[in-house]
């Protein structure tokens, strides 16, 4: 599930990114300057800020690796956090290894009294485009009987995907429901008592939310 929600997450992102207008200043050059990417900016300075006050209240081990794309093999420095308690992942964090200041991806995640997921926040920024966060992400999980789901909004607040696995009623149950899904009123898949199942005690807005914490 992790793997797919990520490659979902930069194609969407993307095409959000590069559609954002652009202005040019008094000497001509081009920037951005509309409420998408100043939201999408603030929400990756939110995510950063959550990390360190986390990391600063919890026993935490860090594992360090280096990793990046075809052609800039080492483009990034990775540090994940575990708590020492648990052993569970508290966030992760790449830096780009030319910029060590500058962030290239935030992961950050909460668990319920179960140790089960209970939400999740990500921001990811192109290697070549930094204007804003390609991507933004926050996912919220559900445990129903023997299904997981998980809804996800973007930093705008917008509904982006469903996700769900597991079993109903002893049938598997596989269902990803993207932005064309969820806004297309004659899919039917949410009509099904496995979708409605999965769903269940997801919210409707992010909410609160909105806000990492």
């Amino acid at each position: 599930m992790k793997q797919l929600r990520r490659i979902f997450i930069l194609i969407i992102g993307a095409v959000l990114t590069f559609n954002s207008p652009v202005i040019a200043d008094d000497k001509g050059n081009i920037k951005e300057d509309n409420p998408h990417v100043r939201r999408w900016n603030g929400f990756a300075n939110n995510l950063l800020k959550l990390h360190h006050r986390l990391i600063k209240e919890n026993a935490v081990t860090k594992k360090t690796s280096t990793g990046g794309y075809a052609g800039q093999p080492n483009f990034y420095k990775e540090e994940a956090f575990y708590s020492k308690s648990t052993g569970k992942i508290i966030s992760r964090v790449q830096w780009e290894k030319e910029l060590p200041e500058q962030m290239h991806t935030i992961e950050v995640y909460f668990y319920d009294k179960k140790g089960r997921i209970a939400r999740d926040y990500s921001a990811a920024y192109l290697p070549t485009y930094r204007n804003a966060p390609s991507q933004t992400l926050i996912n919220i999980h559900a445990y129903n009987n023997n299904t997981q789901a998980f809804r996800s909004f973007d930093a705008s607040g917008a509904h982006v995907l469903d996700r769900c696995e597991g079993k109903y009623k002893g049938k598997d149950v596989n269902i990803l429901l993207d932005e064309d899904d969820l806004y297309n009123e004659l899919d039917g898949v949410r009509l099904t008592p496995e979708y409605k199942a999965c769903v269940k005690g997801l919210p409707e807005s992010v909410g609160v939310y909105l806000v990492p914490q």
